[in-house]
């Protein structure tokens, strides 16, 4: 092993719990040094539902990224999902004082505080608080109200929560497993850290990330998440579709899907559809294949379209769609995104030029490694995938959204 920090992660897929260790270096490098998966078990919308079966995985994963890197891991930072997770606006005024004066970090630290004492569900906490827009003195869309003469500040932010009890079963599976919870995020989040660019974020753009059994998004403008949200379709379903319409089984239908599927209709011959009402096991063809996956993929993206909810302010996204996940890989996918959405399309697994990405096997690592370049970069600072990875410099500042993180150096030990 070199000098370097040690950073391990850990992402809770609903179908692959994946584990990954990145080193950076003194100079700001930052490279993937190993990785393990291992097919989830007694994990369900985001919950260890089945404890024992859980922390087992847990131990099995991470007894293999230590075989993998030759290290002894102690604790992990790891991703929070699920339906559980809720998205609101707050609202936070504060009179600067007596007379106007230059604002201060002080100030808007406080309004930060203030907009995370709103009111939220008894059984909720909320695990992130980002600044959205301020105002200061009723003066709207000031970007940052740093060293502004004022005599008021107000700060529009968006929370996300979580619930109480799952966030205590994934830590008390984790310390079944005998590892340290050592800091959290939203999934979504952290796989935005990894994918999207500071351009993409300051022009607006969503992010879709299409997993197992569901679907989650988030949307950005003006460099700050305007909102996000999960839809209970993926993957899985897409899996499930071919099975049934092709009469064979999930494995092999999960076959078709990672090496042939299609799920645009325009992009291959076209078939007729009475083949799929036939009591007689049918002839898969590109073009089956393709009339099977797509209603599917269509309903995934209009659902997300539905979630948002706000077809001007989604019309107005320049960054246009990120496209992202497992069940995004199929040909096609960003095609039919762009027909539903309106907007155009890209699709990104890893951030571009990150030293040590080509080891990584196919599946989705982006929010394992959003976990990994905020680890990377501390509390002081803030860069997407892209720009951590020799293609920009400091943009931006973290807005609180980790709990609990520890310094880099306690995340591993050399064996």
């Amino acid at each position: 092993m070199s000098d370097g920090k040690l950073i391990v992660t850990c992402d809770f897929g609903t179908t692959m719990f994946r584990a990954l260790v990145t080193e950076v270096g003194e100079n700001g490098s930052f490279e993937v040094v190993g990785f393990a998966e291992e097919p989830a078990q007694g994990f369900h919308d985001g919950d260890f539902v089945d404890l024992s079966a859980g922390s087992a995985c847990i131990t099995r994963l991470i007894g293999k990224l230590e075989e993998a890197t030759d290290i002894f891991v102690s604790g992990f930072v790891h991703n929070i999902s699920g339906s559980h997770l809720r998205s609101v606006r707050a609202t936070a005024q504060l009179p600067i004082g007596p007379g106007p004066r230059p604002i201060r970090q002080g100030d808007l630290d406080e309004a930060r505080m203030r907009a995370s004492t709103m009111a939220i569900p008894f059984d909720h906490q909320i695990l992130s608080v980002t600044p959205v827009e301020y105002a200061v003195d009723r003066v709207r869309g000031v970007v940052d109200p740093l060293g502004r003469v004022g005599s008021q500040l107000e700060m529009q932010a968006h929370l996300i929560t979580g619930s109480r009890s799952v966030l205590h079963n994934i830590e008390n599976a984790i310390a079944t497993a005998k590892y340290k919870a050592l800091g959290e995020e939203v999934d979504v989040l952290a796989t935005a850290t990894a994918l999207l660019s500071t351009r993409e974020r300051t022009d607006g753009v969503m992010l879709i990330d299409v997993g197992g059994h569901a679907t989650n998004w988030a949307v950005y403008r003006k460099n700050a998440i305007l909102a996000c949200g999960t839809v209970a379709l993926g993957g899985w379903h897409l899996t499930g579709d071919l099975a049934h319409g092709l009469r064979i089984t999930r494995d092999e239908a999960e076959q078709v899907k990672r090496t042939r599927g299609v799920v645009l209709r325009s992009l291959v011959d076209q078939v007729p559809l009475d083949v799929l009402f036939d009591e007689r096991r049918p002839t898969e063809t590109p073009g089956l294949v393709a009339a099977v996956l797509e209603p599917r993929m269509e309903e995934i993206f209009a659902c997300v379209k539905a979630d948002f909810g706000d077809p001007r302010e989604l019309a107005s996204l320049k960054g246009g769609v990120v496209l992202t996940g497992g069940g995004s890989r199929c040909k096609g996918t960003d095609g039919l995104c762009e027909e539903v959405m309106d907007l155009p399309v890209r699709r990104a697994y890893v951030p571009a030029s990150l030293k040590g990405a080509d080891t990584l096997p196919d599946g989705q690592w982006a929010t394992a490694l959003g976990l990994s370049l905020w680890l990377s970069l501390g509390e002081g600072g803030r860069q997407t995938g892209e720009e951590a990875t020799g293609r920009g410099g400091w943009l931006g500042r973290i807005r609180g959204r980790f709990r609990k993180a520890q310094p880099a150096a306690e995340m591993t030990a050399e064996a």
